[in-house]
């Protein structure tokens, strides 16, 4: 307890020199305003750091690096263990730890928590990357690379409003992100980052052509991959179940329609048991087993017991279709051109994203899966999907566009 407290007394302190007394005062009006039950929309930065695509600085000219590693500074939310966008970023540093260069990790964090508690997180859950980890809020003096990356619309704020810092300005982009909110403020406020003048590394081809098709953005991407060390089909096991990984509190990942597919497939096929796992889910119409997170190699182990898939996507594609795959399982995914750019492998079993289609498409999956041919076949469909060659990729671009070879 009295640990608690003395983080909580630190925190008040950060919160006080970072953002004065009057950003304290806004806090506390915030918190009255949910004391009391009225609902405001919560703005993920702070409003210093909010730049506008209309009235940009000029930044300072990147300089070609000759004769030593680049110095790489990812400006970054705080990682929480077992965050997926997190550990695709920790995938491209260690690719280019594995060249050489020094990554430095700028964590921009709104609460102002203490950076050892962080630094702790991303030691433990992610032993193998090698970065410094720093505190955005330690003021730009401490802010020192050949190469800025920013990972999300909000930190692209962040290095958008720092025009004086020199380097060459990226941005790492997992998702299209103003679909993460209704139109409204946040929308776009994460859609103007597109107009910032970064250059684009994706994940995927489909996010490339949309932001060179919306804004104009150049942008290089890296093709999706799955940890085949863990992911495997194991051979002779009784695969007799469907699996559908949970996330409720994501709209995205189209819980409600998966959950109400998966009740129209247990009232055709009562014998097939149903496996779910991630965010554990209250209430479930419907017989299943209720896993929870699990483990990568647990993981393996469930997906090695199923024979279908159900993997939805309104945004960009899931990672979950390259592990079902390298697993031997028939991912079951939504049909849609986000997702089709992305994913071609010849094992997906693509459906409309309504619950009796994908229904249908899942009963369809099962009754032709054949146990003693179908796994290794699926399998072999993303034999050369390695993150080692996405991570070599974004390695090549980052120093084809930083590194003086002449």
């Amino acid at each position: 307890m009295l640990d608690n407290l003395r983080s909580r007394v630190g925190q008040v302190a950060r919160v006080l020199r970072a953002e004065g007394v009057s950003g304290a005062g806004r806090r506390a009006r915030r918190l009255g305003h949910r004391l009391l039950g009225e609902q405001t929309e919560q703005l993920p930065l702070l409003a210093a750091d909010v730049a506008d695509s209309t009235r940009l600085g000029p930044v300072a000219e990147p300089v070609l690096v000759s004769g030593r590693p680049l110095r790489i500074g990812w400006i970054t939310a705080p990682p929480g263990a077992g965050s997926g966008g997190h550990t695709t970023m920790f995938r491209m540093i260690e690719g280019l730890e594995r060249a050489g260069h020094d990554n430095r990790l700028y964590l921009y964090d709104t609460s102002h928590s203490d950076v050892a508690r962080h630094e702790r997180v991303i030691r433990d859950h992610w032993p193998a990357v090698k970065a410094t980890v720093h505190d955005v809020a330690s003021g730009t003096d401490a802010m020192d690379a050949d190469v800025w990356i920013a990972t999300s619309w909000q930190t692209a704020h962040v290095l958008a409003s720092r025009p004086h810092l020199p380097g060459r300005r990226m941005y790492f982009v997992q998702d299209y992100e103003p679909y993460f909110y209704a139109h409204g403020s946040l929308y776009a406020l994460a859609e103007d980052t597109y107009r910032f003048g970064f250059t684009g590394i994706t994940a995927g081809a489909w996010l490339a052509e949309e932001l060179a098709d919306r804004f104009g953005m150049h942008s290089t991407h890296f093709d999706f991959g799955a940890d085949l060390g863990i992911y495997s089909a194991a051979s002779g096991t009784d695969r007799q179940g469907v699996v559908f990984y949970t996330k409720p509190s994501v709209p995205r990942r189209g819980h409600d329609t998966g959950m109400l597919a998966l009740e129209d497939f247990a009232r055709a096929r009562p014998e097939v048991p149903i496996h779910l796992f991630g965010d554990p889910v209250a209430r479930v119409p419907f017989e299943a087993v209720n896993h929870g997170r699990l483990s990568p190699t647990r993981l393996n182990e469930l997906y090695n017991t199923c024979r279908v898939g159900l993997s939805l996507s309104f945004t960009n594609v899931s990672l979950i279709p390259w592990e079902l795959l390298a697993s031997g399982v028939v991912p079951v995914v939504n049909d849609a051109r986000h997702n089709r750019i992305v994913l071609q492998s010849p094992g997906v079993a693509w459906s409309a994203a309504s619950p009796a289609a994908l229904s249908r498409a899942m009963q369809a999956a099962f009754d032709g899966y054949d146990p003693v041919t179908t796994p290794g076949r699926l399998e072999r469909t993303v034999a050369d999907a390695s993150w080692a060659g996405a991570a070599d990729a974004v390695t090549a671009f980052v120093e084809a566009q930083t590194l003086d070879r002449a």
